[in-house]
């Protein structure tokens, strides 16, 4: 996951039939409590494209797995609001990784029969696929030194007033999953400061964005 810039990812579990996204472990190990992170917005949207193209989630008429109807909740929730799980492959991938990712409970059988499965999978298929779409959802760009036209990995990615960073990857591209309006996006690497220009992301596909990189700085701050 850190070697290798995946954006988008996706746990398949069995036992309910809900979507979580991060966080998972809440503050203070509080035993449920609405974690949200800084994409918390992206983040439910991630889940709603899931639970919504679900063929059993998004029948009203279903009927609930154990004790928990979470059709009031449209089939998602926070992992932290239903309940605390520490180091979660969700927060660990958010946090440590340029990966969002989400949890699907897919089925109210966490061991369905063999036989069942050709049932599972048609009550998925759409789902995995509008899931998987929504990678042309953001932001991509190559970082590049403006001098020299090299590449540079490992620059973090940075978004004004948004409290998460990504970093570009081996080779020296970059992917945001966002659908963040009017963004401005400043990168730094090896002392170098990386800017470029205001950027208005489009809310249906990619807004490419060509930074460039100029001499340091001793006003501004460095990595």
């Amino acid at each position: 996951m850190q070697d290798i810039p995946f954006v988008l990812s996706a746990n398949l579990h069995g036992g309910e039939l809900v979507v979580t996204y991060p966080y998972d472990c809440t503050r203070d190990w509080a035993p449920q409590e609405d974690t949200p992170t800084a994409d918390n917005a992206f983040f439910r949207w991630l889940a709603t494209v899931y639970a919504s193209t679900n063929l059993v989630m998004a029948n009203p008429d279903r009927r609930i797995c154990h004790y928990e109807d979470f059709q009031s909740h449209n089939n998602i929730i926070n992992g932290g609001a239903w309940h605390t799980v520490p180091g979660s492959m969700n927060d660990f991938s958010y946090l440590h990784t340029n990966c969002f990712e989400v949890t699907v409970e897919l089925s109210c059988d966490k061991f369905p029969h063999a036989s069942e499965l050709p049932i599972e999978w048609e009550n998925n298929k759409e789902s995995l696929l509008v899931y998987m779409e929504q990678v042309h959802r953001g932001i991509k760009g190559v970082v590049r030194d403006k001098l020299t036209k090299k590449g540079i990995p490992d620059a973090i990615i940075k978004v004004e007033d948004h409290d998460h960073d990504i970093r570009s990857g081996q080779p020296v591209d970059f992917m945001f999953c966002s659908f963040l309006l009017r963004i401005f996006k400043t990168s730094f690497s090896l002392g170098l400061w990386v800017t470029s220009p205001p950027c208005v992301g489009a809310m249906l596909g990619w807004s490419h964005i060509p930074p460039s990189v100029t001499s340091p700085s001793p006003k501004r701050p460095f990595i």
